[in-house]
């Protein structure tokens, strides 16, 4: 179970506000972003719906929380809570029972210590900010998911007028004393979006301080290693299935289609798929893919990265040496599959 996985999606998502701003008045706005896109003529920047990475990281983080609990794997009492402010300071680690680093020398010791209390911090990274600093960058990477750019002019922002109403009120005091009626607006979005999500396997239950003194911490570590691997892939299909992200589900539950997806499974180093932008992207990244191992294999170094794919819109004729499955569910399957070796 080693090497990185890099997958982008395609999905249609009608009437979303699954990530919100600041409200202005009786307004609740919809995140938006500019972009940059390609018309006739040059360039020009649009103003689109998007949801952040944060968001879609934080369910992530919940899905994994959820899935190590299940398997009996180490959660810190701030993540099981689904809060992830992890071990910012001195504070954090006393409350967890984690001796505070000593010295440079022992920054090691004091991040095996912290990831083994805490399988976020070992998957989703942690900054640990005192006089002597500890960052281990997250396993896994996922950016903005915004509309896709070849499909820019499908997406569009409306505010959607509703009122809270209560018959009851109205028998109490004079008219302004009660407020039977409260009208409010909510922008929802709507648009094929992508966005790209990658997880360093190599990385999970290894220390990424690399100086200082060895730990026997390390040695528990690598004994969890498989166990936590399988609970972060858990959670990668647990999100990929649900799409579970974002704010306002319980009365905008949006209408989500997967219109198409890539994996790349890279064994011995870190391959990016190509985004969604268009229908085209899964040829794309088997072309980027040949003429990276290409290169690579003048340098003397033969890189093999396995692709798989799912897609229902009409696009290429089936790319020879991609293996195309018929549902998400099959991919991360497959996925699955390829990185356990069944």
């Amino acid at each position: 179970m080693k090497g990185f996985l890099s997958t982008s999606f395609r999905l249609l998502v009608n009437v979303e506000s699954l990530n919100g701003i600041e409200s202005i008045g009786n307004l609740s706005r919809h995140r938006t972003v500019p972009i940059v896109v390609s018309e006739p003529g040059g360039y020009t920047i649009r103003y689109v719906p998007a949801v952040s990475g944060e968001s879609i990281g934080h369910a992530y983080q919940e899905l994994l929380v959820k899935r190590a609990k299940e398997m009996g794997l180490p959660v810190g009492k701030y993540s099981s809570r689904g809060e992830f402010i992890k071990f910012t300071d001195n504070k954090f680690l006393e409350e967890e029972g984690v001796t505070p680093p000593k010295d440079i020398d022992d920054l090691r010791r004091a991040e095996s210590e912290i990831i083994l209390k805490d399988i976020v911090c070992d998957i989703g990274g942690f900054l640990y900010a005192e006089d002597k600093p500890i960052k281990r960058t997250s396993r896994f990477q996922v950016g903005y998911m915004i509309p896709a750019l070849e499909e820019v002019n499908a997406s569009a922002l409306e505010a959607q007028f509703h009122v809270r109403h209560a018959v009851s009120e109205m028998k109490k005091g004079q008219l302004g004393e009660a407020r039977p009626q409260i009208p409010y607006n909510v922008e929802v979005g709507s648009a094929v979006y992508t966005f790209t999500f990658n997880l360093d396997l190599d990385g999970i239950s290894k220390v990424s301080t690399c100086f200082g003194n060895p730990s026997d911490k390390e040695k528990e570590l690598e004994a969890q290693r498989n166990e936590r691997v399988k609970a972060a892939l858990m959670a990668f299909v647990d999100l990929a299935s649900t799409m579970g992200f974002g704010a306002k589900r319980s009365r905008f539950l949006p209408t989500i289609e997967p219109l198409g997806a890539v994996a790349c499974i890279s064994p011995t180093g870190p391959f990016i798929a190509s985004p969604g932008n268009s229908r085209w992207f899964i040829g794309d990244t088997f072309r980027r893919v040949q003429g990276y191992a290409a290169a690579m294999k003048k340098l003397g170094i033969e890189r093999e990265i396995k692709i798989l794919s799912f897609t229902k819109e009409p696009t290429e004729e089936k790319v020879e040496g991609v293996e195309s499955l018929e549902s998400l569910e099959q991919l991360t399957n497959r996925i699955v599959e390829t990185i356990l070796g069944k």
